[in-house]
């Protein structure tokens, strides 16, 4: 399976806050930007923030039958 290609671009910068799409049921609490998506399988990526202080507990667990990554921006783990 290929994804589209797109020039090197980081959604993490000013410039792209536009970019940026409140997660559905976390207004304010969470954000997201598809960073690519296969049009023939329907395949993507994206790239979700939460913001300090999010509260997703309400939602309970949650699985995936994919692979999900985690970014924690400026946090010593």
């Amino acid at each position: 399976m290929s994804k589209s290609i797109a020039t090197y671009w980081n959604p993490l910068v000013s410039e792209m806050a536009s970019s940026w799409e409140s997660v559905k049921e976390l207004e304010g609490m969470a954000e997201e930007v598809m960073l690519n998506i296969d049009s023939k399988t329907g395949e993507y990526t994206w790239l979700t923030r939460f913001f300090a202080g999010a509260d997703t507990s309400p939602f309970g667990g949650k699985s995936y039958s994919y692979p999900e990554e985690v970014f924690f921006p400026n946090k010593k783990i």
